[in-house]
């Protein structure tokens, strides 16, 4: 999960660490500091540039974010030139992460690209963004687990 570090202030904010695929690894960030907003994007330019259906995006304070990797920062491209900026690993192609201009204070990360994501209950999305835009047949699917059988 997340490992927990004193600070100056004598609380212990959360650190989290991710990055790009491991047999890859040029991409490696830590996240400081409480989450920010999880949820599941299904918009259009989200399934597009993903090849996804959606993407699960968490929220981190901008100044608790640190690139450790050999690699430094991901590679940015203005997906909404002077808006957004998405981030990516230019060798393995792995996406990141999102920055708004204009906004220094957030961070968005792809939650995939923490390494514990599936066990980090802070991480479980809390909405639906863009739910109009949503492939019509992903109303259709069954979100329970098949039966063994």
């Amino acid at each position: 999960m997340s490992e927990t570090v004193a600070d100056v202030t004598g609380s212990s904010p959360e650190v989290r660490s991710g990055g790009c695929l491991p047999e890859c690894g040029k991409i490696r960030f830590t996240v400081t500091g409480p989450v920010d907003d999880p949820h599941l994007c299904i918009c259009a330019h989200c399934g597009k540039r993903s090849g996804a259906p959606f993407q699960w995006w968490v929220g981190f304070p901008m100044a608790g974010l640190k690139w450790t990797g050999e690699g430094g920062e991901p590679t940015w491209f203005d997906t909404y030139p002077g808006k957004t900026a998405r981030g990516f690993c230019g060798t393995c192609g792995t996406h990141i992460a999102a920055r708004d201009y204009g906004d220094d204070t957030i961070i968005g990360i792809l939650a995939t690209a923490l390494d514990h994501h599936d066990t980090d209950p802070a991480l479980v999305p809390t909405n639906l963004n863009r739910v109009a835009e949503a492939a019509p047949w992903l109303a259709q699917c069954d979100p329970q687990p098949a039966a063994a059988g």
